[in-house]
């Protein structure tokens, strides 16, 4: 980077460090944090492109990255917790932690550390920068800016085997790059899930099977002295499930909240997705009970002696009954 460029984000970045909340005029934070937007996503964009230099470079296996690590990624993102697993078998943030078997930090720890990630999406941007070397029509349109590094993402996140990269490679990576230009990410992933399940049955299938088998949900009781200002007690859940899992419920959670919603919701995002959680439950509870109403009025009717039959309840399915009880 030269003076030039230094300078400039050096000036960035204390303009930012001295923004006060209170003082921005109405409209200011919307409209400074769409820029922001474009700034991180540039920034994102920038990291996976160098980290694929080091990577050709082979600068992982000879820089000293012993203790180059922070216990955390950004503030109020991710502790300890977050840190334990990564994205992709075998892949870097696979073993506990940041660091690797010898207690060094692995490539996607030092880059967690380094840029205030948690090791999970350095995992990912890792994962991408590696597969952008064997994808060079990829490469190419998203150094362009032609393709945003979500396009990126949704190629790459799958190819967790050298034999995935070969073959996507060549005439199917073009086919991708030019959807990723025309579509949106989401597109793009279906598509490429649509291209593996023909290219790598058997490893979607495996995929499958250890995506259902690193599934997990806790739900602890939080001991009674950390819970002074909860009388009725509290609970923490802690859990996790693979992106794709990821992704089905948080759009699940998204309408729940939108659904609940008003047209003046203060509420945190964490707030929300905690309160959708819980409707998503109490609708399904609802709906259960419309449901085994329904299941008996399926049954035979039965006969009390008197020829009389028990009233039927009528049928209800399962999307009707969601319907009503929400």
């Amino acid at each position: 980077m030269d003076g030039d460029k230094a300078a400039a984000l050096g000036a960035l970045r204390h303009a930012l460090a001295e923004i006060e909340p209170a003082s921005l005029p109405d409209g200011a934070a919307v409209d400074l944090l769409s820029q922001l937007g474009g700034v991180i996503a540039a920034a994102q964009a920038a990291l996976v492109r160098v980290a694929g230099a080091a990577e050709l470079a082979g600068v992982w296996g000879r820089a000293d990255l012993r203790g180059a690590t922070r216990a955390q990624g950004p503030a109020g993102a991710a502790g300890p917790c977050a840190l334990r697993r990564s994205v992709g078998p075998g892949g870097d943030g696979d073993r506990a932690g940041a660091g690797g078997a010898d207690g060094r930090p692995t490539p996607a720890g030092w880059i967690a550390g380094q840029a205030r990630l948690t090791v999970t999406a350095a995992a990912a941007l890792l994962v991408a920068a590696r597969a952008l070397t064997g994808l060079p029509v990829l490469a190419e349109a998203f150094r362009r800016g032609e393709v945003s590094l979500d396009h990126v993402l949704a190629v790459t996140a799958p190819l967790t085997s050298p034999s995935r990269l070969v073959a996507l490679a060549g005439p199917v990576e073009a086919e991708l790059t030019a959807l990723a230009r025309r579509a949106g990410p989401d597109q793009v992933r279906a598509a490429v899930t649509h291209w593996l399940r023909d290219a790598d049955p058997a490893g979607v299938e495996r995929d499958a099977v250890a995506a259902g088998r690193a599934r997990s949900l806790s739900l602890v009781p939080v001991p009674p002295g950390c819970a002074e200002a909860h009388p009725g007690g509290w609970v923490t859940i802690a859990g996790s499930v693979s992106a794709d899992d990821a992704r089905t419920l948080l759009d699940a959670l998204r309408l729940a909240a939108r659904a609940s919603a008003g047209s003046a919701d203060a509420r945190a995002p964490a707030r929300r997705r905690a309160d959708a959680l819980l409707t998503v439950a109490r609708c399904y509870l609802a709906a259960a009970g419309h449901l085994t109403t329904a299941a008996r009025s399926d049954l035979p009717p039965s006969c009390s002696g008197t020829g009389s039959e028990v009233p039927s309840a009528g049928r209800c399915s399962s999307r009707g009954s969601a319907s009503r009880s929400c």
